[in-house]
This record gives C-alpha cells, structure tokens and sequence, in this order.
C-alpha cells in the first residue's frame, strides 16, 4: 500500500512540474470552439470553422475543400464588431487572395451566418 502512494506521489509531482516548466505564451492564438462540414457559402464538400481567440480580437477561420484545392476565409472581429475579413483560395486553376468589402452587406450576412455556428457562451470571450 506505501508504494502505491509513493508512486502516485512521484507521478503527481512529475506532472505537476512538467506543467510548470512548460513555457507558454500569453499571446497565442487559442482554438475555443470548431465545426465540421457546416453549411457555409461558399458550398464545399468537406469544410471546418474555427473559433479562434487572439489578443486582441477572435478569427473565425472557415476552409472549405473543393475537388481541386480549398478556399480559406479569415473573418477577424471583436464583440460585434467586425474588423476585417479575406480569402485565400489555393486550386489547381487559380491561386488568389481576396480582402472583402466589410461593409458589403452580402459579406456581412455571410460573417453573421457563420457566427451563428458557434455557442454564445463562447463569442462572448470575443467582447
């Protein structure tokens, strides 16, 4: 019984100072939340949405794959506010980067559409 507590004592402590050496930066980008195969223009057959926080804002990452490459759309907020948004498309046929018009309101209807994919409790880290 002493050694299973002396060995659990051991991994406690090795774990806990792993954990605490483990050099983190403050500023990194975090994933909060991610969907698969949401139902997105553009119209993809496989796509994922990111919710990603950063330090100053949060990005909504979308990336749709097509048959011959995928599209990337970078949606950069903050609270409701959207700050700036562009596509990256890499296909076999053209290779492009787009800024969008944020104030376009067919590309705000598509930032809001998105948006909608993620829990509220988690946008809420956005403001």
């Amino acid at each position: 019984m002493n050694a299973k507590i002396i060995f659990s004592t051991i991994l406690t402590t090795l774990a806990l100072t792993a954990c605490s050496i483990t050099p983190t930066d403050p500023n990194a980008p975090i994933v909060i939340e991610q969907h698969k195969n949401i139902s997105a223009e553009p119209s993809t057959k496989h796509n994922l949405a990111r919710l990603i926080k950063q330090k100053d804002n949060c990005v909504i990452e979308f990336t749709g794959n097509f048959e011959t490459g995928k599209a990337t759309e970078h949606w950069i907020f903050k609270g409701d506010q959207l700050i700036s948004a562009f596509s990256n498309v890499d296909a076999d046929i053209e290779k492009t980067h787009t800024i969008f018009d944020i104030q376009d309101a067919h590309k705000i209807k598509n930032f809001n559409a998105l948006k909608k994919n993620f829990n509220a409790s988690s946008l809420e880290i956005c403001n």
